[in-house]
């Protein structure tokens, strides 16, 4: 078995390093940038979407820089940028041969014209992400979040029967990457609970169809408060670290607040959990809680949550809310299924010989 992977930072790079060693396989780590080239590759460019690549790059791009000199040679760079991406992942896919490409997402600019690449050559990959679930990392053979190959049939879930498997209570604590605003206001007693995403993160920009990003959330969070006698909880992506919601502060009052209380408090006191495509969703059925889901998402499956595509479709759950009782079967066989199953056990972090093991047996499998 040969592997080939694909890093583009320093701590994908170092967990590449450790699987490369202990997974005791053939393997090779090309950490971009390399100059290491073959122009051969360039003739690989015309059988490339391009512009959907780059139009995906280039909405993150809009909504992560506000000075537009900084966009626009961003921009340029990213262009320059293309063949020298393809030319190198060319050049250790056609020398190395790995039966595998490894990548970190996938759905990120550099990721995913390697991907293209790799599929000029008929060179499989496998996909690696943050877990869903706490203490997991995610390993997929056909992509990430709303690409995963989680199966998506509810009867598939009612079918199953697992018995006494335990599942983790206790969430992990996201620590933000930026000084924030505190919000000490009292959490009223009848909420819904609203996780903000990160605004430029790809589960936005290429997997919510008709919200684009959380300022239209909020315009659409204040719609349903004005028509209905429930108040909405919002808590800002951690991990958001250039999104300014100063307006929206402003613009928030009596039924909508912004809070800085544990997310796991949050979800366990909430009526609901209302959420574009968040992993925050997956979280909140640890603790059977309804979950309205408005995205692109792997567990967007009527039965185990309620899907919404439209704000009447959310007003009407809402009104209806009190007769909506969570399946409690289904919901904990998807749960073991996602945890037991599909989920590579042990954070990416700090991996182990579970860890490692795992992600050895399902390669061979």
């Amino acid at each position: 078995m040969r592997l080939l992977f694909f890093a583009l930072t320093k701590r994908q790079y170092r967990y590449f390093k450790k699987l490369s060693i202990n997974l005791k396989f053939k393997s090779k780590i090309i950490f971009f940038p390399s100059l290491k080239l073959d122009l051969n590759g360039l003739k690989v460019i015309k059988d490339i979407d391009i512009k959907s690549i780059l139009d995906i790059k280039f909405k993150e791009i809009e909504i992560k820089y506000s000075n537009k000199i900084h966009r626009a040679l961003y921009k340029i760079l990213l262009q320059i940028q293309i063949p020298w991406v393809i030319i190198v992942i060319y050049r250790e896919l056609n020398r190395f041969k790995p039966d595998y490409l490894i990548l970190w997402n996938g759905k990120k600019f550099h990721q995913a014209l390697a991907l293209e690449v790799a599929k000029y050559l008929n060179v499989k990959s496998i996909f690696f992400e943050n877990g869903i679930l706490p203490d997991t990392t995610t390993m997929d053979f056909k992509g990430v979040n709303a690409s995963n190959s989680m199966v998506r049939d509810i009867e598939f879930y009612r079918e199953l029967d697992y018995k006494d498997i335990k599942l983790p209570k206790n969430l992990e604590i996201r620590v933000s990457n930026r000084k924030r605003e505190i919000f000490n206001t009292p959490i009223p007693k009848r909420y819904i609970f609203i996780p903000f995403q990160v605004a430029y993160d790809t589960q936005i920009i290429q997997h919510s169809p008709w919200i684009r990003d959380m300022f239209q959330f909020f315009d659409l969070i204040e719609w349903l408060a004005n028509r209905i006698d429930i108040s909405f909880v919002i808590k800002e992506h951690p991990s958001d670290r250039v999104s300014n919601y100063n307006k929206l502060y402003n613009r928030a009052g009596k039924n909508i607040i912004f809070s800085s209380e544990n997310t796991q408090k949050l979800i366990e006191n909430s009526l609901a959990v209302m959420t574009i495509n968040s992993s925050v969703a997956v979280e909140s059925l640890l603790f059977k809680k309804r979950v309205i889901v408005l995205g692109e998402a792997f567990f967007a499956i009527d039965g185990l949550v309620k899907v919404a595509t439209s704000k009447d479709e959310i007003l009407e759950i809402l009104n209806d809310l009190d007769s909506w009782q969570v399946d409690n079967r289904v919901v904990d066989n998807f749960l073991y299924y996602l945890y037991y199953e599909y989920l590579i056990p042990t954070n990416w972090r700090e991996p182990n010989s579970k860890h490692y093991k795992a992600i050895r047996d399902r390669i061979l499998n």
